[in-house]
């Protein structure tokens, strides 16, 4: 946010210092029109500089958000992210809007998923970021509710807490509902008739049962992928001798896989902001 930093053609208009002296070059009119309160009162009145509280790693993130631009460095540390959200608050941006997937900051939320996946659901839930909250969600299938620590719980708050607890027992009874289906049975046999059939029936049974124990997010290990869905189920027939019985298993393991592979995140779509130019 350099002095020839230009929107539709047009230079900067306002320096912001940062409280470590750290400055930056943006334009009034580009402000005011996502602000909602004129920018915490500051750009009320005809001002071609302002001196803010926040440290220059905090407004540059917040200024990548107000002018839509995507971080091309290192992504920043979560706990400046959440600082920055909080000033753009503060100053009156739409932080919900500017949050959906076609924006810089669903992407920046989005990149703390993999390695801090329940702070930053935790952060998204705190300041409704509906979409980011959605996507982040899918890192934590598995994660378990029980030891999740109390300021995180309020951090989040009750709704953001209920859609995971919900996500996760829909997930879980979608899986029942898949797997504890058993292969279908085929026509009698000399040499497998319906007792003999039972066997699979039996040996699907007790897989079904086990990975549906092992789903449950308060076990140490969660082992819901297709591939160990597949693995299990396909294990459970090694033991069954029918070509048939084997040609209906592997059907049916197909089949679980193609169910459990459709089962998806669900969510709402938040309404989406025009920004006012293009930056160039």
């Amino acid at each position: 946010f350099h002095a020839d930093f230009l929107v539709d053609n047009c230079p900067p208009d306002l320096v912001i210092t940062s409280v470590d002296g750290v400055r930056f070059h943006g334009h009034r009119s580009w402000i005011l029109s996502l602000s909602s309160n004129d920018f915490a009162g500051h750009l009320t009145q005809a001002t071609d500089a302002l001196t803010l509280p926040e440290h220059a790693i905090v407004l540059d993130i917040a200024l990548h958000v107000i002018y839509g631009i995507f971080y091309n460095s290192q992504r920043p540390p979560l706990d400046s992210t959440e600082a920055a959200l909080s000033a753009l608050i503060k100053y009156g941006m739409p932080v919900q809007s500017l949050s959906t997937a076609a924006y810089p900051l669903y992407q920046l939320v989005l990149s703390y998923a993999p390695h801090y996946p329940i702070e930053v659901y935790a952060l998204a839930g705190h300041h409704d970021l509906e979409e980011p909250a959605a996507a982040i969600s899918s890192h934590l299938l598995a994660y378990n509710l029980t030891t999740l620590s109390d300021s995180l719980a309020v951090k989040m708050g009750p709704i953001y807490f209920t859609r995971l607890y919900s996500l996760q027992r829909a997930r879980l009874a979608a899986l029942r509902d898949i797997v504890l289906r058993p292969p279908a049975p085929h026509p009698p046999t000399a040499d497998c008739d319906e007792d003999k059939q039972k066997e699979l029936g039996r040996a699907w049974a007790f897989a079904s049962a086990e990975i549906v124990w092992n789903a449950l997010p308060s076990k140490p290990q969660c082992y819901t992928s297709v591939q160990a869905l597949s693995s299990a189920f396909a294990q459970s027939g090694s033991a069954v001798d029918c070509p048939e019985c084997h040609a209906t298993l592997q059907k049916r393991v197909q089949e679980v896989a193609n169910e459990w592979s459709a089962v998806k995140v669900r969510h709402r779509l938040s309404d989406a902001i025009i920004f006012p130019t293009t930056v160039s």
